[in-house]
């Protein structure tokens, strides 16, 4: 009786070309969530994250993991008491 949801995840490479009707086509967000089937409010969630991703300085997703296991391995031993 109490299923769990299950929420569909779609490929980076589907949410960029559904961002790009918006940016770069000129379609409302509307207007291009309904043509692909999903919710608008799942567009713009994408392009929020892709926008902010794309601006000077924005660390992808490996390079902020490379970047926390450098520093972990960098980081001196605690001195003992």
């Amino acid at each position: 009786m109490n299923q769990k949801r299950v929420y569909k995840s779609y490929p980076q490479a589907f949410k960029e070309e559904a961002v790009g009707l918006v940016t770069d086509q000129g379609y409302s967000v509307a207007e291009a969530a309904k043509l692909l089937g999903i919710r608008a409010n799942q567009l713009y969630d994408c392009k929020t994250k892709i926008e902010a991703s794309k601006q000077d300085g924005a660390l992808s997703a490996d390079e902020r993991t490379e970047l926390h296991r450098l520093r972990r391995r960098l980081q001196p031993c605690s001195p003992k008491k």
